[in-house]
């Protein structure tokens, strides 16, 4: 038996001319009885498996298909609702700009950060406004927390801005609560602190603001809060740390504040400083 099998196998095409024949010879010498329940056997046994197993093949192949359709619309959707949410929250920021631009008694111009200082510590970003926006150099930048640096760079169409993480950057500041006043700076883009005279009140949790002193930030511009004072080497003073109220390293939008410097706008009495030989 197994060798007919085999036999059949190696010549299927010669197998299956020979069957066909052999069957339509007897579908042709029966009667009409006989060709319906030949029919109708070779349709159950032969033709319907084979129609069922082509169905289901292109409906597997269909399903295949459909689900990598699906998919690429799944990932699509993802990345649209992505954007609608980082939309929302851009609208949202705007919004409180907006608030806090009408609000504010200066004259604020908004801005982008369009660009970082390429290094772990970022301590300069770049805004896309410039000189044709009105920015000169030195004016405050801040968010809607409080001061964050100094325009340090201006050009027609975008500015490069000095943070206070920058090593190099002092700012006076205020105890808004026992107005005593001293520069803070940073030595490492972390940790910001100040001195003041020694019986100066300053707790922790203290409000700390410019000071309008040096000719850069106005009066009474939030900086941060105070988390500790500590003795200092010389009796005469202590050590207040900061922490600012804006976060540094997450600057999105900003706002420069359209002021002239003090110092610019006395160019006389600026020159009347210098030195001569």
């Amino acid at each position: 038996m197994q060798w007919i099998f085999q036999f059949i196998f190696r010549h299927r095409a010669v197998s299956s001319l020979f069957l066909t024949v052999v069957l339509s010879l007897l579908m042709l010498s029966a009667t009409a009885a006989r060709q319906q329940q030949v029919a109708r056997a070779l349709m159950m046994t032969i033709f319907y498996p084979f129609q069922f197993t082509l169905s289901l093949t292109s409906n597997v192949r269909n399903s295949f298909s459909e689900n990598k359709k699906l998919r690429k619309e799944v990932a699509a959707l993802t990345n649209q609702l992505a954007q609608y949410r980082q939309e929302a929250a851009e609208n949202a920021r705007l919004r409180t700009m907006i608030e806090f631009s009408d609000s504010m008694p200066i004259d604020l111009l908004p801005a982008r950060v369009v660009l970082r200082e390429p290094a772990p510590n970022y301590r300069s970003i770049a805004i896309n406004v410039g000189s044709k926006q009105g920015v000169k150099l030195s004016m405050p930048v801040m968010t809607y927390h409080g001061a964050v640096g100094k325009v340090m760079q201006v050009m027609p169409h975008f500015s490069l801005v000095q943070l206070f993480q920058d090593p190099s950057c002092r700012v006076s500041v205020m105890v808004e609560r026992s107005r005593g006043v001293g520069i803070m700076g940073t030595d490492n883009g972390h940790d910001f602190s100040f001195k003041c005279r020694s019986h100066i009140e300053v707790a922790k949790g203290d409000r700390v603001v410019t000071s309008g002193l040096g000719g850069v930030y106005p009066r009474g511009l939030d900086i941060g809060g105070v988390t500790g004072v500590v003795e200092d080497a010389n009796p005469l003073f202590k050590k207040v740390s900061v922490r600012p109220y804006a976060d540094l390293d997450r600057l999105e939008e900003v706002f420069v504040v359209r002021i002239q410097p003090q110092w610019a706008a006395f160019p006389q009495e600026a020159d009347s400083l210098e030195l001569h030989e």
